[in-house]
């Protein structure tokens, strides 16, 4: 399994657009997306990816 770790800052749909940008590319390239967890902190977003 792999991880994919996606970081944002200021505005969620600048992080948003990346993080379906990269689910999508990774699933065209044939991955298997197993699992995304998300967090937010002040002004701060992030999504960890796993996926075989």
């Amino acid at each position: 399994m792999k991880t994919q770790i996606i970081t944002g800052f200021w505005t969620a749909k600048n992080f948003v657009e990346r993080l379906n940008a990269t689910l999508t590319e990774l699933e065209a390239d044939g991955h298997e997306i197993i699992e995304v967890q998300y967090t937010d902190s002040f002004f701060c977003y992030s999504a960890l990816i796993l996926y075989k």
